[in-house]
């Protein structure tokens, strides 16, 4: 899995960066879930990222649960229920083996899957006196102290799945979501969330 390399922007690049978007590129659901929908008793939101994202991990469990609460469906997240190492050191089956004794019948893991950063020259000018402009500007500037600048452009796409555990924790529904310059974990979290939220609903899965 890449590493996600989130909020090291220049607060410049910042400023320049458009609203954060965030659409569905795929979505899949199993013949073996029923149009009726799949009912559960209680869902686990677990976040497949490292560490050093704890905020990233965190934001996105919080937002896809709170989502899924508000749709009336029992929702909790790995890293306030276990902490955050849920999990960590555990084979496949005491991990199942908790699960079960939590009560906790449906699983949905968010992944990191790419991550694609491109330069793009804007440009543009500002008045104002020479040096006032140059000086605060020249590290992100191109050539003259009136000319443009390189906005950068970071895209992240991530996969969702939902197991069902109390059917051999087969998969039931596969999403991939892109996300476009996030201007914070709470931004992404929260765009990434509706997307997949709305896409449940739409195909009915959950109830």
């Amino acid at each position: 899995m890449k590493k996600l390399a989130l909020w090291c922007v220049p607060a410049l690049l910042l400023f320049f960066a458009g609203c954060s978007t965030s659409k569905l590129t795929t979505s899949w659901v199993s013949p073996q879930a029923t149009m009726q929908g799949r009912h559960f008793n209680k869902v686990l939101v677990l976040g497949l990222l490292s560490a050093k994202n704890r905020a990233v991990k965190v934001n996105m469990e919080n937002e896809l649960a709170s989502g899924l609460n508000n749709m009336g469906i029992q929702t909790i997240t790995a890293t306030d229920i276990y902490g955050p190492n849920a999990f960590r050191g555990m084979s496949e089956r005491q991990a199942m083996r908790r699960l079960h004794n939590d009560g906790i019948d449906g699983v949905i893991t968010i992944a990191l899957i790419n991550k694609n950063t491109s330069r793009n020259y804007v440009p543009g000018s500002w008045g104002g006196p020479f040096w006032g402009y140059y000086s605060y500007y020249s590290p992100y500037m191109w050539g003259a102290p009136y000319g443009g600048y390189m906005s950068r452009t970071t895209s992240y796409s991530f996969e969702t799945n939902l197991y069902d555990l109390q059917n051999k924790s087969k998969l039931l529904y596969s999403a991939q979501s892109e996300t476009v310059d996030p201007n914070s974990p709470t931004k992404l979290a929260m765009d990434f969330a509706k997307t997949i939220v709305k896409d449940l609903k739409t195909k009915n899965l959950l109830r």
